[in-house]
């Protein structure tokens, strides 16, 4: 416990040393559309959707959503160790188990972060702590807002009367860098019309069919991602 204790600030700051030195800074044009994003979106809608009534390190609004698609996170996913039946026992665990995950941001590497952890650990004492890792990829998946690919998607969005919001990254993860890093360095982003919510809890949903013209379901689903096909297709 006092080792991971050691990996963040007491405002939840990852606090491994180096942590943040290869971290890409937010450019200009991101900026803006964090400014936009920031203008267009509702922050109580939001803190009601994922249940939070303050931002992390006491943030604004605005800055709230940067430190979002822009900071790394260090985080404590679950602790296992000792006995935790009914009554009690004189015993002192045989072994512990922390399971963290970090979250990566360009240009960030799981190489450079992982060697870190283990002289941070070490510089503290803690040699004898084990580090198994159970995953990861590099995390550097970025596509220019200019793009043939990214214009296309908003021309689509366009011609459904859609004023689409752009975020320069998003905060979860996917393997996007098997397109956009080398050796292929094509376009990516993400797109689809739809209404759905709860992402990954038991009760996630997504509209089927809408009787609503403002609501889309998944004929309108399927319907632009043809559409995006064509457009990209036609694109010069």
């Amino acid at each position: 416990m006092q080792a991971l204790n050691t990996l963040v600030t007491p405002t939840g700051e990852p606090a491994v040393e180096g942590f943040f030195e290869h971290v890409l800074p937010v450019s200009a044009e991101q900026k803006a559309m964090i400014d936009t994003l920031a203008a267009r979106l509702s922050e109580q809608a939001m803190k009601e959707a994922i249940g939070v009534k303050v931002w992390a390190r006491d943030a604004n609004w605005r800055q709230s959503i940067e430190d979002y698609i822009s900071r790394p996170t260090l985080t404590i996913e679950g602790l296992v160790g000792g006995y935790g039946g009914p009554g009690g026992k004189t015993i002192l665990p045989t072994k512990m188990t922390a399971k963290l995950d970090m979250r990566l941001v360009p240009d960030m590497t799981p190489e450079e972060v992982m060697a870190k952890l283990r002289a941070h650990l070490d510089k503290h004492g803690y040699q004898d702590i084990e580090i198994v890792k159970n995953g990861g990829f590099n995390y550097t998946s970025s596509t220019s807002a200019d793009s043939k690919m990214i214009q296309s998607l908003r021309r689509v969005y366009q011609s459904y009367g859609i004023d689409p919001l752009m975020s320069p990254r998003s905060g979860g993860s996917w393997p996007g860098s098997v397109f956009t890093g080398p050796p292929l360095k094509l376009a990516a982003g993400h797109f689809g019309l739809g209404v759905g919510e709860r992402a990954h809890a038991p009760d996630e949903y997504c509209l089927i069919k809408s009787t609503n013209p403002k609501l889309h379901g998944m004929d309108d689903m399927v319907r632009s991602c043809v559409d995006v096909l064509f457009e990209l297709g036609s694109a010069n």
